[in-house]
């Protein structure tokens, strides 16, 4: 991040200050609520960390993508369809397997589900040429109808009463951090999971391309890189990234898939790629100040009568900012030269 990152996050701060005053009766409770009571306890801050947890890797999803010029409009639908397929292969497993042995094999299969789907859309460009802003979205939205039909049909927990599948096995869970609240040990995931995709993009030759292709795909093709293969393992990567956001979240804190619990995660995982400037470590600190103002509105909402829709509208302002920060330098340019 640079000074126009944290600028971006400033005036989306400013934003959200404006919007409680606005809507709140108490407005100065209303602020304290929105701004601070999230530092107050354990449970509060415990919660926010918690949040984060899925919105690092969907902003590692999304940054592995634009690094190399690609775009990734599907990781909505691979959070979902990751959540399943790992929850499936730990219900199949229960009994069989060790609890750490589980786990992983539902993180892999997660994995390489996203992984997929992502990869379908990265073949369609490279072979047919199609776009991959289009073909990711329609594969994301028939994607979600399709986990539907699986926890409302044949996953589904029909003694609950709920539209969700059946719960996995306690060991097959990750262990409670800073209890009462919902942090648990994914967030170390989360965090190497950073810090590989750092090194992997900055400390090895396949990163070096992907960085080089992103930058100018027609000077690395002509610099021998082969760009077609770069485009289909970022995508690959990045679908991986994104459905293992939505296995971690079950795992750690839902214990099964219940429907729609995913969304926006990959929405969010955008704008937190576009904040961090697609540096993987960046995108730490700015999953962080997304999941701030999400528990910030929760807060506010039970404390001070505030909307919790006032992080989405907040939320809404930063992908502005940060678009109108790409935009107005091409405009300016334009202008000049027109």
């Amino acid at each position: 991040m640079d000074g126009r990152s944290f600028l971006v996050m400033a005036l989306a701060l400013a934003a959200g200050l404006v919007l409680v005053l606005l809507m709140s009766e108490g407005p100065l409770n209303a602020t304290r609520a929105f701004f601070l009571s999230v530092f107050s306890n354990r449970f509060y801050f415990g919660n926010l960390l918690a949040y984060s947890i899925p919105l690092i890797l969907t902003g590692l999803a999304a940054s592995i993508a634009f690094t190399s010029s690609c775009f990734n409009l599907g990781m909505e639908g691979q959070v979902y369809l990751g959540a399943l397929t790992g929850t499936a292969t730990g219900i199949l497993l229960a009994g069989r397997v060790s609890g750490a042995a589980g786990i992983v094999l539902m993180i892999i299969v997660s994995f390489f589900s996203g992984a997929t789907a992502a990869g379908i859309s990265a073949l369609l460009k490279t072979r047919l040429g199609v776009n991959e802003l289009i073909s990711s979205l329609l594969l994301s939205n028939g994607l979600v109808l399709v986990v539907d039909y699986f926890i409302e049909g044949p996953l589904n927990d029909r003694p609950s009463g709920l539209a969700a599948t059946v719960s996995l096995p306690d060991e097959f869970r990750f262990e409670g951090l800073m209890s009462p609240s919902s942090l648990h040990s994914g967030i170390i995931f989360s965090i190497a999971a950073a810090v590989i995709l750092w090194f992997f993009l900055f400390r090895t030759r396949e990163g070096f391309k992907m960085r080089i292709a992103g930058k100018n795909r027609r000077f690395a093709y002509y610099s021998g890189v082969d760009t077609k293969k770069v485009i289909f393992w970022s995508l690959f990567l990045s679908g991986g990234l994104a459905s293992t956001a939505g296995i971690i979240d079950v795992i750690g804190i839902h214990g099964r898939v219940m429907r729609g619990f995913s969304s926006g995660y990959g929405w969010n995982g955008i704008a937190i790629a576009l904040i961090a400037r697609n540096h993987p470590l960046m995108v730490v600190p700015a999953a962080l100040f997304f999941a701030y103002l999400e528990s910030g509105a929760q807060i506010a909402s039970l404390e001070a009568n505030v909307t919790p829709e006032v992080a989405k509208i907040v939320q809404a302002v930063i992908f502005f900012l940060v678009t109108a920060e790409a935009l107005i330098p091409k405009l300016f340019w334009r202008k000049k030269y027109a």
